[in-house]
């Protein structure tokens, strides 16, 4: 693909600037809407097709509006697999902003992933996150919670189907008391069950690891506790990391992350605002730091940054109102693969 993208710039064609780790993202993705100016077709590549939004009428009418179950639709029925959004226009995450704005903004847009952010423009593909809320979310925390408690978990095969469904998925279970995170640990796993169960074992260890410095046993700490169980989803690996660009991408939504060889960790969202206070330079430096890693590790060829958002399944309340109790130590940011267990 750089072969081809380069052998273009050579007979003339004309490309923006930042796109060159882009183009190499630009192979087999199907058809692509783009939205912005015509320069952008150049990174087009085998097994990829890139059309003006002019083109695809329905998918302009919905990017003018502010639902993303529309753009979902209008993307599904075209046969497009998703979108390549010019970013030199600058967009607006304001909550009234249209589809259009927020991801010329590189906004959060439920019906659709991140795959790779640039500083020229973004791509997008579709994306069916699962969609688990009510009875079910609300079955999914109570779950969490008798886990954390000690309870065996159940067979797979009992959960409700949306929690059973087939899917790579990263599911967190968080504590929380008095409004405020105690311990969280995720799990990467092949379906919202399997990913919850690992993620609900390994938090009860993690306590009974730490349990002086947590407050006491688990036991008796869960009571007065909320079990919240998330979906914390991949939203774009960053194409750079220049210190405006990452203030960019990285909006109140989202929280920062890296893999590296094979592990991740990340700051959550109001995490990331926190140690951030406004920067995500700041906000990567804590967590390097909070990893293991020298603070100013943001430039290592080995490590991938990308960025993410949190989107919670459901809520398990402590099953008596929370009482007052002082500054306590957090803990919590690094996952596990389920299905390695």
């Amino acid at each position: 693909m750089l072969a081809l993208f380069l052998a273009a710039l050579a007979f003339g064609v004309r490309a923006p600037n930042g796109v060159a780790e882009l183009a190499e993202e630009l192979s087999d993705r199907g058809i692509l809407v783009r939205v912005g100016d015509a320069d952008l077709d150049v990174l087009a590549a085998g097994g990829t097709r890139i059309v003006p939004v002019s083109d695809a009428p329905e998918v302009a009418r919905a990017l003018a509006q502010t639902d993303p179950e529309v753009l979902g639709r209008a993307l599904d029925s075209g046969g497009f697999a998703g979108l390549l959004v010019d970013g030199r226009e600058r967009g607006s995450l304001d909550a009234d902003a249209t589809l259009e704005a927020r991801l010329r903004a590189y906004g959060f847009v439920p019906s659709l992933r991140g795959v790779y952010l640039a500083p020229a423009a973004a791509l997008y593909l579709r994306a069916e996150h699962p969609q688990v809320r009510g009875p079910v979310g609300e079955a999914a925390a109570r779950v969490a919670r008798a886990i954390v408690a000690g309870q065996s978990p159940p067979r797979v095969t009992l959960f409700p189907e949306p929690l059973r469904r087939i899917g790579s998925v990263e599911v967190m279970v968080l504590l929380r008391r008095g409004g405020r995170p105690r311990l969280w640990r995720s799990a990467r796993g092949s379906s919202i069950a399997r990913a919850l169960t690992t993620a609900a074992i390994v938090a009860r260890q993690r306590w009974q690891e730490r349990e002086q410095a947590m407050g006491g046993p688990i036991d008796r700490a869960l009571p007065r506790m909320d079990v919240e169980v998330s979906l914390l989803l991949d939203d774009g690996s960053l194409g750079s990391r220049r210190p405006a660009f990452l203030d960019r991408v990285i909006t109140e939504r989202h929280g920062v992350a890296y893999e590296r060889t094979g592990a991740w960790r990340y700051l959550l969202p109001a995490a990331t605002r926190r140690a951030g206070e406004g920067s995500a330079i700041r906000a990567y430096a804590q967590l390097f730091e909070d990893s293991g890693l020298p603070p100013d590790s943001l430039q290592r060829a080995d490590l991938r940054l990308y960025r993410l958002v949190m989107r919670r399944v459901g809520l398990s309340p402590a099953p008596r109102p929370p009482i007052a109790i002082p500054s306590e130590p957090l803990d919590g940011g690094a996952g596990v693969d389920a299905d390695s267990r």
